[in-house]
């Protein structure tokens, strides 16, 4: 008996087995290590959280992420194996998430989501988009994945296993379970999580802490969900129309008629921002076409972005329903089988044939299927063009001159129509007009902003055109012709040249102005007004309605020209007026004249009735409110 002890103490203090339990705990010391690292470093390399790195929210949010590692072991200590197979690909998994976290928040400035990723295959087509936003520094996202290849190696190889009793394994998973719980309770209660704005999540808990949340909200919202609508929730969606409808009402209706019975031709363009408009390089103007037609109709100048998760199909979800984009994900997948109140078929009553435009595949962003909801007659996709020159889009995307060209031999002019224009030329990375000489730049040549300038400056031209044909056709004057950009054309990740362009910073304020599209709104017998009230995507719809004299029950958006204040709600929870910002991202109040800090608690009130659209946006298209309202 006692040679047998003095055996076990002679193994188990051996030389080989205290150097395997050292290198197996500098193993587990440096797998935490990492995992915090690349978590706070996503989050710091893409200017979620901000210098002093010692500052509250970013203690707090470190905590929550060690907190977070430390529940990753405690799952894997009860599956564990000397090889550590586990360990080494739970790390290349995360590597590989928050890789993909850091392009697509470089590029729709929110964090990737589980509706996201399961639309991924979608993802294909803007490939070049996607290599365009990647940097140097993202290696640091797998540096430390060959340290842990060699060493599960050398585990395999040199060290036997030595078993781990299961008992005294689960013990340990309970206290790192306990302790990370402590620590993300400290965490949570000193923070105040938005419900709206993704971004805010992660940066007072974390990214690791948020795609929890994201799972528990997905789960919550798809399977768990009851998708029936209460009582209490239809008096809610009532309630909130008729008091919509009841202070609109106290309003005169300029323009109310004006454009009954013409065709409505309205052109969505690809990345057109607002500062592109009336500005000039070397003396030419950039969108000289454009600022022409400005020059007679109606201009919107601070139309604020608020597509999210969808981009360029919450754009036009928008602007034919009125409705909010999705809170996660694309409504253009999510809800497509979904009962829509559209501006097709409130003109099908009035007998109107309706047409949707896009010379690119039928099922990209599901348009198959949510053009059927919205209504249109017909869907004109690229099967239906000849593609006979490719300009923009990585130089594979038909040219919206041909586009626009070949779109008038398809429409039946001779009844009232509704087309849809969705273009292509200007989309994002811009690459095809690197060595393009089609606008003289200056400096810029060859730059980000540069490509991005001879694209909006390409787009102008066609549209140009596209304008002189429908007046050589006849249509140009007995139609109501609306213009206007679907999102933002330069992540903030990309704007060095943009902000020296236009002697801008990155802080809140500078950065939020940038974020408009123009819209030009054309009728005969409109004169030309430059109307600087404040909106967003979501009030084109009503506008529209307003002079085609069109019912727009069920209508988020304002009349703009029509209302005594200016307003835009964006999909994370911001509200601008025409006075101030409110970032929920800060959640600060910034006056919008001088930046300066504002005392939320005067505005608080206004905000929180500006950001209730969202949730009764929201109660319409995930309880499918429409169906069950009429």
């Amino acid at each position: 008996m006692k040679i047998q002890l003095e055996s076990v103490k002679s193994h188990i203090f051996s030389k080989e087995n205290i150097k395997t339990n050292i290198v197996e705990m500098l193993y587990f010391i440096f797998f935490i290590i990492s995992g915090v690292y690349k978590c706070v470093y996503l989050q710091f390399q893409n200017r979620i959280n901000f210098r002093p790195f010692f500052s509250k929210i970013n203690m707090y949010m470190t905590v929550s992420t060690i907190c977070f590692v430390l529940l990753v072991i405690a799952f894997m200590l009860v599956f564990y194996t000397r090889n550590k197979i586990m360990f080494l690909i739970f790390n290349v998994f995360l590597s590989t998430l928050l890789f993909a976290d850091a392009l697509y928040l470089r590029y729709y400035n929110t964090i990737i989501t589980v509706p996201v990723i399961y639309n991924a295959r979608y993802l294909g087509p803007v490939k070049e988009s996607v290599l365009s936003l990647i940097r140097k520094s993202d290696i640091l996202y797998f540096f430390d994945i060959p340290f842990f290849i060699i060493l599960s190696i050398l585990y395999r190889k040199k060290f036997k296993e030595i078993k781990l009793p299961f008992l005294k394994r689960c013990v340990a998973a309970v206290l790192l379970i306990l302790v990370s719980f402590a620590g993300f309770k400290v965490a949570y209660s000193n923070n105040d999580t938005s419900e709206y704005d993704n971004n805010y999540i992660v940066k007072n808990l974390g990214i690791g802490y948020f795609h929890y949340y994201d799972i528990r909200r997905y789960i919550k919202q798809n399977w768990n969900r009851n998708k029936n609508l209460s009582n209490d929730e239809i008096n809610e969606i009532v309630t909130f129309f008729e008091g919509k409808d009841e202070e609109t009402g106290k309003l005169s209706k300029k323009y109310s008629g004006i454009a009954k019975g013409k065709n409505l031709i309205v052109i969505q363009m690809e990345a057109l921002q607002e500062f592109v408009i009336g500005r000039e390089i070397n003396g030419k103007e950039i969108t000289p076409n454009l600022n022409k037609l400005i020059g007679e109709s109606l201009y919107f100048s601070n139309i604020y972005v608020q597509v999210a998760g969808g981009n360029t199909s919450d754009a036009e979800l928008m602007t034919n329903t009125s409705l909010y984009p999705a809170k996660e994900g694309a409504a253009y997948f999510r809800f497509a089988t979904n009962e829509y109140n559209t501006l097709s078929k409130e003109l099908k009553k009035e007998g109107y044939n309706s047409y949707a435009l896009h010379a690119y595949g039928a099922a990209f962003w599901n348009r198959t299927e949510m053009y059927k909801a919205i209504g249109f007659d017909q869907f004109i996709s690229s099967s239906d063009f000849v593609l006979d020159e490719y300009i923009g889009w990585g130089g594979w995307a038909l040219s919206d001159d041909s586009f626009y060209r070949q779109s008038m031999d398809k429409i039946d002019v001779q009844k009232p129509f509704y087309a849809f224009y969705v273009t292509l030329s200007g989309h994002h990375p811009y690459s095809y007009f690197d060595d393009k000489q089609t606008f003289d730049v200056g400096k810029y040549d060859r730059t980000y902003l540069g490509n991005y300038i001879k694209a909006q400056n390409y787009a102008d031209a066609a549209v140009g055109r596209f304008m002189e044909r429908l007046k050589d056709m006849g249509v140009y004057e007995n139609s109501l012709i609306v213009i206007y950009g679907d999102h933002a054309g330069l992540p903030k990740a990309q704007s060095k040249e943009l902000l020296e362009f236009l002697g801008k910073t990155d802080d809140n304020v500078d950065w939020i102005k940038l974020q408009k599209i123009p819209l030009i709104i054309h009728c005969p017998g409109i004169n030309a007004e430059a109307i600087e009230k404040t909106g967003g995507q979501i009030d084109i719809f009503p506008m529209i309605t307003n002079m085609m004299g069109l019912k727009n029950d069920y209508a988020m958006g304002k009349d703009i020209i029509n209302s005594e204040k200016g307003y835009a709600v964006l999909r994370n929870g911001s509200v601008l007026t025409d006075d101030y910002y409110y970032s929920s991202e800060a959640d600060t109040v910034y006056d919008l004249k001088n930046g300066s800090i504002l005392d939320k608690a005067i505005y608080l009130d206004q905000i929180e009735k500006y950001r209730n659209e969202l949730k009764i946006s929201d109660l319409i298209i995930e309880k499918d409110a429409l169906r069950k309202l009429r």
